[in-house]
């Protein structure tokens, strides 16, 4: 089904009442999986709620999975993770989650508002991102999907993480197509190596840590780490190149504040901080140096740094964006450096490239005899 005919359909609830007890009343985002309203209960108490497309919710696996996953963030135990609140389904049998409403905007919001952020406000958001995500990587919780789009900048001054579970919903849901390794889901501008490489038994806390880099990069420079004119491009360049050092871009940007950027886009994942605490300990130290002043120490100090839109928006969620089916195939030469990458797009358009590695670029995770170069794997890409 194509992105309007989904959006056609999300629009049309609109109106309708759901579960005989929470009116929709408008819709705030559509996405590859879900679309985002918000919704009154009959009691009065106002929310979001999230339902899953009517072509994933044929799949009762997918649909036991979205109901499963939708309670990850949960599990983290964090106040910046937004919480779920409630499940159930529509008439039809499709699964809804209601989760709290926000008010406010998305750092990607802002971004395209502003394009670039002062660098103290960018190393606020990072700190309570980062803080999040300790709590769930102490959990074994991965995120998977760190980027602009799912950091909440809240009106009060606070910031949420969204989407906790929801990339494992993507995957599950393309079990069918996989191959041999099978696939991975992310954002290709916010992908690491590994990521980008449909390595997924790679993928752990430290990918969590190269797009918290990746997310501060962009907020800093107004432009991604690796730059193409298509998705493609970059996904090519996020798998064989190193990412360049923010100071590049800005060169007087203060050495405290790049540091924390380029040591969480190092290329091999044991170069990166060792974990979201060291990389938090790491930007708190950088806020001081920029500031001349400690780091704010409550949870919603962040109004000064980046006061609320004007008016206000509401949202819960958002993944929107293009999907691209991608083959990735390590081509068995003398030094294992070819790399060729087919890629379909939604419309069934097909592009391949050849990128050969730089002898540097070894891939994470790789065994000096090179296991794992003759695998295949399928990517779902959204294009931001």
């Amino acid at each position: 089904m194509s992105r309007e005919s989904l959006a056609d359909k999300a629009q049309s609830r609109v109106g309708h009442t759901f579960a005989k007890k929470w009116r929709a009343d408008r819709l705030l985002d559509i996405g590859g999986m879900a679309a985002v309203y918000a919704a009154t209960h009959r009691n009065g108490n106002r929310v979001a709620i999230k339902v899953l497309h009517g072509i994933y919710s044929a799949d009762n696996q997918v649909t036991q999975r979205f109901l499963e996953e939708g309670y990850v963030a949960n599990k983290v135990g964090h106040p910046g993770a937004v919480n779920v609140l409630d499940d159930d389904v529509l008439e039809d049998g499709t699964p809804f989650l209601v989760m709290e409403l926000l008010e406010g905007e998305s750092l990607e919001g802002r971004l395209k508002r502003e394009n670039v952020m002062p660098a103290s406000s960018v190393l606020f958001v990072a700190d309570r991102v980062l803080d999040v995500l300790q709590f769930a990587h102490d959990k074994g919780i991965v995120h998977r999907d760190i980027k602009p789009a799912n950091v909440y900048l809240v009106a009060d001054g606070g910031v949420k993480v969204l989407d906790f579970g929801l990339a494992r919903v993507r995957e599950r849901s393309l079990k069918g197509s996989m191959t041999r390794t099978g696939m991975v889901v992310g954002t290709a501008s916010y992908m690491p190596p590994e990521q980008a490489r449909g390595k997924r038994d790679l993928i752990d806390a430290r990918t969590d840590i190269w797009a918290v880099g990746a997310m501060m990069f962009k907020a800093l420079t107004g432009r991604h780490v690796h730059e193409g004119d298509t998705v493609n491009e970059r996904l090519l360049a996020a798998m064989s190149e190193k990412a360049r050092s923010i100071t590049t871009l800005l060169p007087s940007l203060l050495p405290a504040v790049a540091l924390v950027v380029d040591r969480a886009l190092e290329f091999q994942k044991t170069d990166r901080w060792v974990d979201a605490n060291a990389m938090q300990v790491a930007a708190r130290d950088a806020f001081e140096a920029l500031e001349k002043k400690p780091f704010p120490t409550a949870h919603r100090t962040g109004t000064s740094l980046f006061p609320p839109p004007s008016p206000a928006s509401a949202a819960a969620l958002t993944a929107a964006g293009a999907e691209f089916a991608v083959s990735v195939v390590f081509e068995p030469d003398a030094t294992n450096e070819s790399i060729v990458v087919d890629f379909e797009d939604p419309s069934g358009n097909q592009e391949r490239y050849e990128v050969r590695r730089k002898p540097d670029s070894t891939p994470p995770g790789q065994s000096a005899e090179g296991e794992e170069l003759y695998d295949v794997s399928i990517v779902e890409l959204i294009d931001e």
